[in-house]
């Protein structure tokens, strides 16, 4: 799978940028390098979720619009994982766009945004199987699983 190599150099990408260098030089401010690691970051979610998405081959390849991913995602890998995923991408989103008016997203912030996204392309990776949602007793709609809501 051609993902997997472009999405493990995104996250080493990303912890390069988090990486202080050790003599403080160099072309990048902190501020800089905490928004490229967040755009790595960002790339790499998307990555996994589009591979995810792929490896169910029920024609999702086309869809162009991350938010119709993501919402696919939530039949693929259930709601829990999707939910994360589509949190961590608004935040990642907003990180990467840089606001006159706002302050970047910190270091520690986005270390623990590389942590979370480190172990949901993981997830995402292993999980194969459409998830099973209840069903109701008649047999009818399923029923949502008990998740945040997104």
């Amino acid at each position: 799978m051609p993902a997997a190599p472009t999405i493990a150099a995104l996250l080493a990408t990303a912890n390069d940028l988090l990486a202080e260098s050790p003599d403080g030089a160099g072309p990048l401010t902190p501020a800089g390098r905490a928004r490229g690691a967040a755009y790595a970051l960002r790339i790499a979610l998307e990555a996994a979720v589009d591979a995810a998405l792929a490896a169910e081959e029920t024609g999702l390849g086309g869809l162009r619009s991350m938010r119709a991913k993501l919402l696919c995602l939530h039949h693929y890998a259930g709601p829990a994982r999707a939910c994360r995923a589509h949190a961590l991408w608004n935040r990642l989103s907003g990180a990467c766009k840089y606001h006159h008016d706002e302050l970047g997203p910190t270091h520690a912030q986005v270390r623990t945004w590389r942590a979370a996204v480190g172990s949901l392309v993981m997830e995402l990776a292993v999980s194969g199987a459409p998830v099973e949602f209840p069903r109701q007793k008649d047999g009818g709609i399923p029923l949502p699983e008990e998740a945040p809501a997104c």
